[in-house]
Parts: structure tokens; C-alpha cells; sequence
């Protein structure tokens, strides 16, 4: 290196982190993205002044150390634009997000850079140095680093602007919170506590578009009308502001990926997944689709005649009669009642539950921590503790408020890197409440919901001991991202393990062993129109990324999707695809979902066998499938805790089954 450089060096080093900076002023916010940025421009300085021959220690050791700074400005970023209650702060956030997106962008398409990484031989490196550095390369390929100068500044400028019109869109879900007002005689069939918890202003009682109202009036609400004016406040969430946003980030994407010499977006888009191309994420919605086709026709019809004793005239089922019917066949099939399932899942009860059910689990302690820094009083922190270190830091973000992330999801804020920072994210959801008397009792799709994020959140935690920041956490290929997630759903319906924490909230009782069976077949209820309506979305957001933005009418796809796939007809009205927040985070590949599904029902098998709680079986799951994030193939993961290569069978046995 020249001379001064080493003084550089010394400036941009990274600090050990072991939690997080939470900011709580959009002046913080600013101040940290500011020194963060500046010296990831450092690291880029340090790389230039580089003379001689480029090895690990003077080229790929500084680039790391720009991309852990990126890390922990992107995370944190992205968690305070979507849950801090000041708009100053989502605002800033907001812009440190897309400020870093930009130097993230100009980095990856820095040719003098790009030519440095490939000049370093790491031949003779370990297999995890030799992985960062092959993965990196091929992620500056795919932002068009090899491009000529005019191409490549015409790929940045396209970047930033997916990332501005991207956080465009999911704003605008986010901050348009809808409202019914229903007089109170029309909520017959609502749980009396639900109702009790609501104001009531001249005989009427004001709802939301918030999962703790939508779904418990879609589950329960007697009253046609009522859930069908939910379900249309509910899809018409940014309508119709969002349907020129859409059709701006779709052109935006199409034109990006065919700058790269991709067809679409969905091709460019898959090429670095298991998946590999939009042809086999159409192959993959029509397999399933026929697969589910049947069982979802008999899942209709069962439906139909259910509902033909309440409308005997009614010729098919709505939108907004899903989760009614379907609870409602349960319940006189199976002899479940929601409801009363209800009272053995208060909110404090179920928390305290998983997370000691996935301390026994993992082998790790969760330990508050009161007085960490936050940024909402309802926010919590605990941290992680295994063998007696710290080993990484959590927060529980989980109820509703205004302009908060309105869906459930696990924000990752650091990833791990060994001997640096120790992983951390938050759990975003939107469950009820306790306040007072009311403790809040939880639906069971709530408790499956609670397990399903815990289950990202135990993925990225416990997959965050590795040495280079881009193999860590969740840093797997995105299509195998959810099987951790879906894995854990399995204890949510496992009686050893409800028992654990379910009780009544009157009597004290542990919830029945003969109840819990009754769930369980009467979650498979339903399972085909379930399913159907995935592949709905799954199809949906392939179409939407498949098609030349010009020739596409956002709201005729939907039609044709509709016709295609959806067990539901189509209500006028219905702008759904403008309030589908996935079209932003996961583009084209919402498929992902029953793709992963396949896996987990595959993995789930040598669970079956041996035992949920089985010692064994988890300590081996944690150190096939966590602990590995990014640093082995997902095929190879599952390969390594199967012993065998992954199959369809167990998810076609388990859709065809009655």
C-alpha cells in the first residue's frame, strides 16, 4: 500500500459490536448513516491505494469490511422506516436506506474493485474465504460490473430508483390504515371479549384494517355484509395511488434486467436461487396447482353446503366467506370451536412459551434485558445466550399501532461475523394487546404465526457465528428462506408442546390431548382451496414480472390469474394487487413459499420419527440447516440432515391426504 494508507486502514476498522445503535431522532439517524457511508468510501480508497500483489489481507479483508458497514445500515434502516412511531424518523430512515442502497450500488459496479477482487488468488485460502469471494463476484456480475461505463451508470441510476418507488409502494400500504363502522347488533358471532375491548360511540363500533380486527371479523362475524365490507377496506388499501407505482417499479425492473441480458425480471431474478428460471417457477404453480385442484373442488363443495343452510340460494363461496365457513365446518365436523380455543392462548402465556419451548429446543437461554435502548415502549429485548456467552440480541416488536409495518415478519438488523458483531433483528407483528382485564386471547393462527417468525428469527440468530458478513444469518438462497420458518409451525400443533404453555385462562387447565387431535384434523380442512389461493398470489406476482411492463394491464393479469388459480371468484372492487406488499420485498418470487413448503414437509419427516423435543434430531437440525446461513448450499443442508437428496414425496402425500 502507499504511503498513508495504513493510517486509512486504522480509520475505517471495524468496532466490535455486540447489540445494535437503536436511534430515536431523525438527527441520529442521519449522523450514523453519514459515518457509516463515509467510510465505506474510505474502504474504497484503501482498495485503490493498493500497490503490489492483491491478496486477502489488503483487498478482500476491506471490501468486508464496507459490506459489514452496509450491514448495519441497511438493517437498522429498514426496521426504523417501517416501525418507528415519529415520521421524522421513518422519514430519515427512509433516506439513509436509499442513500446506502446507492453507495451499495456504486460499489458493486466499480470495475477497478471488481478487476482488484479477481486479481486475489485465494487458492490457497480455506473453503469459507474461497465461497465469499466467489459469491461476491458473482453478485457484482449480476449488477452489470462487467458492463461498459454507460451501461453501468445507467444500471445505478436505475437501482436507486426501484429502491425509492419500492419504498413508495410499501408506504403507501402501510400508511393507509382503512376503517369500517358497524352499529354493534351487527357483530353477532364476534367473542364477547373482542367486542367489549372496542369503544362503542352511538351504538357503533369503529374497526381497522388491522390483522387483530380483520381476521377475528373474516373468522366470526355472522353478518355477510360486515366481512365483505372488511375484506374490500382491506384490498383497497392504497388504491388507487399504488396501481402507477406498481406499473413504475415493474418497468423499472424490466428494463434493469433486460440491460443484463435476462428476458424479465422473473428470469434475472431466479438465476441465483434453487430455482434457477421463470420457467420452472411457472412449471412449479402448475404442479402444485393440479396436485391441489381436486382436493380444493371438494373443499368448495363441503363449503357450499355449508353455507346453502344459512343462503340456500348462494351458488358458490365468496372472498369473504373463507374463514367464516371454514371455521364453521370445524366446529360442527370436528367439534372445534375457535373461540374457545381462544381462552387457552392469552398473549403473555404464549410468549413465555415459545420462547422457552426454543431455549429446550436449541440448547440456549433467553435473557431480558430491560434497559436496552428501543425504540417503543412496548418493545423488547433479550439476549442470547449459549454456553454461558452472549451470543446475539433480539426485540419482540408485537403489537398494532399507527403507521407500523402492518403484517408479521423478522427484520434482520445485524449479521453475525465472528469475533466482530453479533447477530441481532427484531420480530414485527400484530397481535392483540393486553391491557387491564383484557389479556389479549390470541387466535391459534395467531400462535402458528408467533412460531413461524420465531422460527426466521432462530435461522438468522443461530446462523450468525461465521467470518464474512455475506455467508451469515439467513444468507441462504431465498427460496430455501422460509423452510426454517414453516419447520417450526409444526410445534404449534404438537400437543407435548402446547401443553407446555397452553391453559386456560379461567380454570387453569392444560389444553385437552382429544382437543388438540381435534385441531389438527381440522386444519386439513381446507388445505386444498389453501393452497390454491398461494398459487393465486405465487402466479400472480410471476405474471406481473414475466410480462413486458408495456404490454401488461395490471388489473386484466389479476382477472386471468383470478380465473386460473384462485378458488374464490373475483368481487368488483377488489384491488388487491396494490396492497400485495410482497410485490415489493419478494418480487417475482412469492412462489418461495410453497416451495420452501416442500422442503419443510421433507425435513419435518425425520422430526416425525424421531421425536419433536428429540435432543438429537435438533442439535443436528441446528447444525445442518441453522448454523450453516450461507455458507453451504441449501441442497446440500438438507442432503446433510436427511442423508439423502430432497423429495416431493412427503408434501404430495400430505396434500392428497383426507
Amino acid at each position: 500500500m502507499r504511503a498513508g494508507a495504513s493510517q486509512v486502514m486504522a480509520e475505517i476498522a471495524l468496532d466490535v459490536w455486540q447489540a445494535p445503535k437503536v436511534m430515536n431522532s431523525s438527527a441520529e439517524v442521519e449522523a450514523f448513516c453519514a459515518e457509516q457511508l463515509e467510510k465505506v468510501k474510505a474502504t474504497k480508497a484503501v482498495l485503490r491505494q493498493v500497490s503490489g500483489e492483491r491478496n486477502v489481507e489488503n483487498t478482500v479483508l476491506p471490501l468486508h469490511s464496507a459490506l459489514v458497514r452496509f450491514d448495519r445500515t441497511l438493517g437498522m434502516a429498514s426496521l426504523l422506516a417501517n416501525v418507528h412511531p415519529e415520521q421524522a424518523v421513518r422519514d430519515a430512515a427512509e433516506a439513509c436506506e436509499r442513500e446506502a442502497m446507492q453507495v451499495h450500488a456504486a460499489l458493486q459496479l466499480d470495475r477497478e474493485i471488481y478487476d482488484a477482487l479477481v486479481a486475489v488468488d485465494v487458492s490457497a485460502a480455506d473453503a469459507m474465504t474461497q465461497r465469499f469471494v466467489r459469491l461476491t463476484l458473482r453478485d457484482y456480475r449480476r449488477a452489470g460490473v462487467d458492463q461498459d461505463e454507460e451501461k453501468r451508470q445507467a444500471l445505478a441510476a436505475m437501482k436507486d430508483a426501484m429502491v425509492e418507488v419500492g419504498q413508495r409502494f410499501s408506504r403507501n400500504i402501510r400508511e393507509d390504515r382503512r376503517f369500517i363502522t358497524v352499529p354493534v347488533e351487527r357483530l353477532s358471532g364476534l367473542p364477547a371479549d373482542f367486542i367489549a375491548a372496542k369503544p362503542v360511540a352511538d351504538g357503533q363500533i369503529t374497526l381497522s384494517t388491522d390483522y387483530p380486527d380483520y381476521l377475528p371479523v373474516l373468522s366470526y362475524a355472522d353478518d355477510e355484509g360486515v366481512r365483505r365490507d372488511m375484506v374490500m377496506a382491506f384490498h383497497q388499501r392504497a388504491y388507487p395511488v399504488n396501481e402507477a407505482v406498481l406499473k413504475e417499479l415493474l418497468e423499472l425492473r424490466h428494463r434493469y434486467a433486460q440491460a443484463l441480458g435476462f428476458d424479465s425480471w422473473a428470469d434475472y431474478n431466479a438465476a441465483d436461487k434453487m430455482v434457477k428460471s421463470a420457467a420452472q417457477i411457472g412449471a412449479f404453480v402448475d404442479q402444485v396447482a393440479e396436485i391441489a385442484r381436486p382436493r380444493m373442488a371438494r373443499d368448495l363443495e363441503t363449503l357450499l353446503a355449508r353455507k346453502q343452510r344459512d343462503v340456500p340460494a348462494a351458488t358458490h363461496i365468496e372472498l369473504w366467506d373463507r374463514l367464516y365457513y371454514v371455521e364453521k365446518t370445524r366446529l360442527e365436523t370436528f367439534g372445534v370451536d375457535a373461540q374457545q380455543v381462544r381462552a387457552y392462548f392469552p398473549y403473555a402465556q404464549v410468549k413465555e412459551g415459545i420462547l422457552r419451548l426454543n431455549e429446550e429446543l436449541f440448547q440456549v437461554t433467553f435473557r431480558h434485558v430491560p434497559d436496552a435502548e428501543v425504540w417503543h415502549a412496548d418493545v423488547e429485548a433479550y439476549d442470547v445466550i449459549d454456553n454461558g456467552a452472549v451470543i446475539a440480541r433480539f426485540y419482540l416488536d408485537m403489537f398494532p399501532r399507527p403507521d407500523k409495518y402492518g403484517h408479521a415478519a423478522m427484520f434482520p438488523l445485524l449479521s453475525g461475523v465472528r469475533g466482530v458483531q453479533a447477530p441481532s433483528a427484531s420480530l414485527v407483528c400484530n397481535f392483540p394487546q393486553p391491557s387491564g382485564d383484557n389479556m389479549a386471547l390470541m387466535e391459534h393462527n395467531d400462535v402458528e404465526t408467533f412460531f413461524h417468525e420465531f422460527g426466521h428469527l432462530m435461522h438468522h440468530l443461530l446462523g450468525g457465528d461465521h467470518a464474512w458478513v455475506s455467508l451469515s444469518g439467513i444468507a441462504c438462497e431465498w427460496d430455501f428462506v422460509e423452510v426454517p420458518s414453516q419447520l417450526l409451525e409444526a410445534w404449534a400443533w404438537d400437543v407435548g408442546a402446547l401443553q407446555r404453555f397452553a391453559r386456560h385462562v379461567e380454570t387453569g387447565e392444560v389444553i385437552p390431548a382429544d382437543l388438540v387431535a381435534q385441531m389438527r384434523q381440522a386444519k386439513e380442512f381446507g388445505k386444498g382451496a389453501h393452497v390454491m389461493r398461494q398459487m393465486f398470489f405465487a402466479a400472480l406476482s410471476l405474471a406481473y414480472h414475466a410480462t413486458d411492463p408495456a404490454q401488461l394491464d395490471l388489473k386484466e393479469t389479476m382477472l386471468a390469474t383470478y380465473q386460473r388459480y384462485a378458488p374464490f371468484p373475483y368481487a368488483e372492487g377488489d384491488y388487491v394487487y396494490t396492497n400485495f406488499g410482497h410485490l415489493e420485498g419478494y418480487s417475482s418470487m412469492y412462489y418461495t413459499y410453497m416451495w420452501s413448503s416442500v422442503l419443510e414437509k421433507d425435513i419435518l419427516t425425520r422430526f416425525t420419527a424421531e421425536g419433536l423435543m428429540n435432543p438429537q434430531t435438533a442439535a443436528e437440525y441446528r447444525a445442518s440447516i441453522l448454523a450453516p446461513g450461507g455458507s453451504v448450499d441449501a441442497e446440500e443442508m438438507v442432503r446433510n440432515f436427511l442423508g439423502r437428496d430432497y423429495a416431493f414425496d412427503a408434501f404430495r402425500v400430505w396434500l392428497e391426504s383426507e
